[in-house]
């Protein structure tokens, strides 16, 4: 049983690296088994097909991310302190994956397609919690529209971590999130808020 675990985890580790690096159509699933090292056979006694790998890379990709934000929030002094450890490695997941997958997975792998997008909205949700904590703490202005300001964030995230819109290349995706971060910030707290960010950030 540990074994069957074992190579089921070591293709699923293996197809997400050939399918974030280089897109979904141009990997074939001779190409999963022959960098894996087993037989096409011996995958399909895991996986029924290609869809179906798919399915359970972003579920796996998925429930780490949650996981990780979990822990973000459990750990948060306060909604500032939150954001801020948002901005850390949970990014790191999702930068490492070229545009070309979600583009692909969108136009001809539905399910798996569908249950991304249904954590998106999960994390639009998220977002709108943090907001409405922070306002009740007075660090975020009152007036901030809280559904307006999540869909806002949660798009510009989205978009800023395709590789392609980082162009100080000097720069790690952590470094580049942290300003994206704070730039965020700046622009929904309130001078108590400016204040616990300036803290936040020396430390």
């Amino acid at each position: 049983m540990m074994m069957n675990k074992m190579i089921d985890e070591q293709i699923k580790k293996k197809s997400k690296r050939l399918f974030f690096s280089y897109g979904i159509k141009s990997i074939s699933m001779d190409d999963v088994a022959r960098e894996c090292g087993i037989s096409k056979k011996s995958i399909y006694q895991y996986f029924d097909d290609k869809n179906a790998l798919l399915c359970a890379i972003v579920d796996e990709v998925v429930q780490s991310h949650k996981q990780l934000l979990k822990t973000c929030r459990l750990t948060s002094k306060d909604a500032i302190d939150e954001v801020i450890k948002q901005s850390g490695e949970p990014f790191e997941i999702w930068a490492n994956i070229r545009p070309v997958f979600f583009y692909e997975l969108e136009k001809s792998f539905p399910k798996a397609w569908h249950a991304l997008n249904l954590y998106r909205s999960n994390m639009r949700d998220g977002i709108i919690r943090n907001l409405e904590w922070g306002k009740q703490e007075a660090l975020y202005r009152a007036d901030v529209n809280s559904t307006f300001t999540a869909e806002v964030w949660l798009h510009q995230v989205i978009n800023f971590l395709q590789r392609r819109f980082v162009t100080t290349q000097k720069w790690c995706v952590h470094q580049s999130v942290t300003e994206f971060t704070k730039l965020h910030l700046h622009s929904i707290t309130s001078e108590k808020g400016k204040q616990k960010i300036q803290t936040y950030f020396s430390q």
